[in-house]
């Protein structure tokens, strides 16, 4: 299972490399102060619904009622479902479109109350440009779903890629030209070459569109009874960040930059290791679940955690400890100046004590989802959007932008031991011991790479020393049990 995920992470990799790259251009022209955090703040906002229909929610909702009324009432009636479901999600995304535009200024004020007059106005004017956005890519990503449905995994994967090279282009015009602007014009842009990619492989696979919406269908109403509970837990996930934006906008200029340029350093990992991982996972154990095969459920579930130990252990060492070198490599060129260096490599050092309580959620979710329990993950992160809201007030006058980071981190963490925790008591019992006796190893082969790696001056060279000697100490265990030694 986990070897057949090697060419999407492949994928995720390089869409999460250029997304990094976007913010590299996006530094370089305009560094991090007011114009950017207009931009991230409306982004932020005009990108909120688009994570509600994003994350798996709509495409695990999708899948299971598609194929249960493929064998019940045949293809051509599935068909008419896929059709509504579509032309039901254009309606919302337009709705939604609309309201944004129209309400753009009341949203700035109350989500960047902190900013100054004309940064509000700025990134109000910006959202108006943005807003359409959510139209295309919320179609592109329910017909991703549909793709996926029909194993065609590819180019539903790619779609991130396109995105980012649009938007790379957009920056470099935006720098150049000093406007903005050119990059609000060119996220509608990369939405549309989304939604360009994956038509002509949907249109061969339903030959055919109707844009009827068949209200009867009782499969129609299923379906966003499933979804309900999911994009309610999603939608906490959202709350946070616009909360931390909040808080942000009434710090220093440059700080919900800073906290976006982290952020978009910090999900690399997360990307490529966490969703890929969880994606992977979630037919194994929907399948063991159904034959009431808990052994696998637990021994899969166990080998996905410690697999992220692997990976995210290191990647924590890394991000911490040598965060303002890898600022300075990634970040620091043109108008991002040394200033800009210290709080952003400050937020990434924060937000990463974290990263493996980001990426396990997924794996703990896929799980409850799998047990067809969607309520347990809302209650948990509406739990973690409270303790975020209330550590955010306590931390900020004493840490600013680092007690938001910091916040974020213990937020997800509690989050993540409750999942683990009622997981453990509703329906297995983990093999605590080998996760532990696994995050040992981890945490001891990560400390002697840093330790090998932490005098080296040149960046480059000190990350590549670490990666090194961390993969040595690990060839003989791999030699010896192969995947079981997850």
């Amino acid at each position: 299972m986990f070897k057949n995920g090697f060419l999407m992470m492949i994928i995720i990799l390089i869409s999460r490399v250029l997304g990094l790259f976007r913010s590299v251009v996006l530094a370089y022209y305009f560094g991090a102060g007011a114009i950017t955090d207009a931009y991230y703040s409306a982004f932020k906002i005009s990108n909120f619904f688009r994570q509600l229909l994003g994350e798996g929610a709509l495409g695990n909702s999708f899948i299971p009622l598609y194929n249960d009324k493929l064998v019940e009432d045949g293809e051509e009636e599935s068909k008419k479902f896929i059709f509504s479901v579509l032309n039901l999600v254009f309606l919302f995304s337009t709705t939604v479109t609309i309201l944004t535009i129209v309400f753009s200024d009341t949203i700035i004020q109350f989500t960047v109350r902190g900013f100054n007059e004309e940064t509000k106005a700025l990134a109000s004017t910006l959202l108006k440009i943005m807003s359409s956005y959510f139209i295309f890519i919320s179609m592109s990503g329910m017909i991703c779903a549909i793709l996926n449905n029909f194993k065609k995994f590819l180019i539903p994967a790619s779609t991130g890629i396109f995105f980012n090279l649009v938007l790379i282009c957009s920056a470099s015009i935006a720098g150049k030209e000093n406007g903005i602007k050119i990059l609000g014009y060119g996220v509608v842009v990369a939405g549309l070459v989304q939604l360009l990619i994956v038509l002509p492989s949907f249109f061969n696979i339903v030959k055919s569109y109707s844009f009827k919406i068949n209200f009867k269908d009782k499969y129609l109403l299923k379906i966003f009874i499933m979804l309900g509970p999911m994009l309610i837990g999603i939608f906490a996930k959202q709350v946070n960040t616009i909360i931390d934006q909040y808080f942000a906008s009434y710090l220093n200029i440059g700080g919900v930059s800073a906290l976006e340029n982290a952020t978009r350093i910090y999900n690399l990992p997360i990307g490529v290791f966490g969703i890929t991982i969880s994606t992977l996972i979630f037919p194994v154990l929907a399948k063991a679940i159904s034959n009431n095969e808990m052994q696998v459920v637990e021994k899969n579930m166990v080998k996905g955690l410690n697999i992220l130990l692997f990976f995210i252990i290191p990647s924590i060492f890394v991000l911490t400890v040598y965060s303002k070198d890898i600022i300075r490599l990634i970040l620091s060129y043109g108008s991002f100046n040394e200033k800009n260096v210290l709080i952003t490599a400050d937020a990434l050092c924060y937000y990463s004590l974290g990263l493996y309580f980001y990426t396990a959620i997924h794996i703990m979710t896929k799980g409850f989802y799998g047990m067809k329990n969607t309520k347990d993950p809302v209650k948990f992160s509406i739990v973690s959007i409270v303790i975020n809201i209330l550590l955010n007030w306590l931390l900020i006058d004493k840490m600013q932008y680092k007690g938001l980071a910091l916040s974020t981190a213990i937020a997800s963490g509690v989050n993540f031991l409750c999942l683990m925790y009622v997981f453990n008591k509703k329906y297995i019992v983990f093999n605590y011991k080998k996760i532990f006796l696994f995050f040992s190893m981890t945490l001891i082969t990560a400390t002697i790479s840093l330790v090998c790696s932490y005098s080296i001056e040149n960046t480059l060279l000190k990350l590549l020393i670490f990666a090194i000697v961390y993969l040595l100490m690990w060839i003989i265990p791999f030699y010896k049990k192969r995947m079981e030694i997850f």
